[in-house]
């Protein structure tokens, strides 16, 4: 998204509570154990940037993850394949793509884009932050898997490739940048570096950015009838169960999201937003009315009670958009930041949930 000179940054991932707690292994060992799965390690948490005054530049909203697609066990699955594909792509971008923006956003939101930094802005100490090096192999390895295996996508492919030489170049970068200015070395070069880093940094974020909206594209436009199918294979499978309705619940969630112009959420249509939130609202209330009426089939599942959380908190503020909306007020960033965090968070406890 395109606001004061950044995109939409990005939100923290569900496990990131172990940052601030001892013997985190420890305890992912044991859940592990105990449930049979394996447990993500936590995520980096992004600095939390000083509070601003009114005056200060104002960050842009925030960027909406996407969903990993959960294949069904039987072996024959004709979409197997893609979704493995697919699900590479989608871990790529939820490992770079956030936090880049977030990267992109932080800096811009103390430096001027045309001029560059002078290094006497007032928040200069703010800099950028630096990115996951652990999304390099990520990319890569959804590129070349993309690229050596069936199905062959070769506008995927291609936009997968260009994504992860995109990345690996801006990572060296932004770490060069960001150790710059947490040093404060512009006090020793009088702003040299600074201004010889910036059109690189533009460039090289520019070029991220035009190949994660290539393939962003692409994935979304295969992604939502492969979701849909799984759906009605769940269902003929195994009937209409809690999975069910929660997987149901979080693909009306994401059609939601998806009347949001990625490049600018504030030019969100409204009419499609309220048609929309109407089925995504019915959804929702199916789902947790299944919920009450079988609590046996959500004790015990991991990450389940997270997922349940997450969802209210998500349908909670897109009932507040939906009342402005409604009433022919013109969106806030504040409530679409809200809207989107909580959708984040939705995602992220979604692909945790094991049934």
């Amino acid at each position: 998204m395109r606001r004061h000179g950044g995109w939409m940054t990005t939100v923290i991932g569900v496990l990131s509570l172990c940052l601030v707690l001892s013997g985190c292994d420890f305890i992912r060992q044991r859940m592990e154990e105990r449930f049979g799965t394996k447990v993500a390690p936590p995520q980096e948490v992004p600095a939390t940037p000083q509070a601003m005054p009114p005056s200060a530049p104002v960050a842009p909203p925030l960027d909406a993850k996407m969903a990993v697609t959960p294949p069904l066990p039987p072996t024959q699955n004709p979409d197997q394949a893609l979704i493995e594909e697919l699900n590479g792509y989608v871990n790529c971008l939820n490992r770079t793509s956030p936090r880049t923006n977030d990267s992109r956003a932080r800096y811009l939101s103390w430096v001027n884009e045309k001029t560059g930094p002078n290094c006497k802005e007032q928040y200069i100490m703010y800099g950028l932050y630096s990115l996951y090096d652990d999304g390099i192999e990520k990319c890569n390895k959804a590129a070349e898997r993309g690229r050596s295996a069936e199905p062959s996508l070769p506008e995927l492919e291609q936009a997968a490739t260009e994504l992860a030489a995109a990345y690996a170049e801006l990572v060296p970068l932004v770490k060069k940048a960001e150790d710059y200015y947490q040093q404060q070395d512009y006090k020793d070069d009088q702003c040299a570096k600074a201004k010889e880093m910036h059109p690189k940094l533009m460039e090289s974020f520019g070029r991220y950015r035009q190949a994660e909206l290539k393939l962003q594209k692409g994935v979304d436009g295969l992604k939502g009838d492969v979701d849909r199918r799984e759906l009605t294979r769940l269902e003929q499978e195994r009937g209409r169960t809690l999975s069910w309705y929660s997987r149901n619940f979080s693909l009306s969630a994401k059609t939601l999201m998806q009347t949001m112009p990625t490049e600018n959420p504030l030019l969100i249509n409204s009419q499609s937003y309220l048609s929309a939130f109407t089925q995504v609202d019915k959804d929702y209330q199916a789902f947790i009315d299944y919920a009450a009426a079988h609590p046996e089939e959500g004790k015990g599942v991991f990450w389940y009670s997270a997922y349940e959380s997450s969802a209210k908190s998500f349908i909670t503020q897109a009932k507040f958009l939906k009342r402005d909306l409604a009433e022919g007020k013109k969106p806030e960033t504040n409530a679409l930041n809200n809207l989107i965090r909580n959708y984040n968070r939705l995602v992220s406890d979604a692909n945790n949930v094991k049934f």
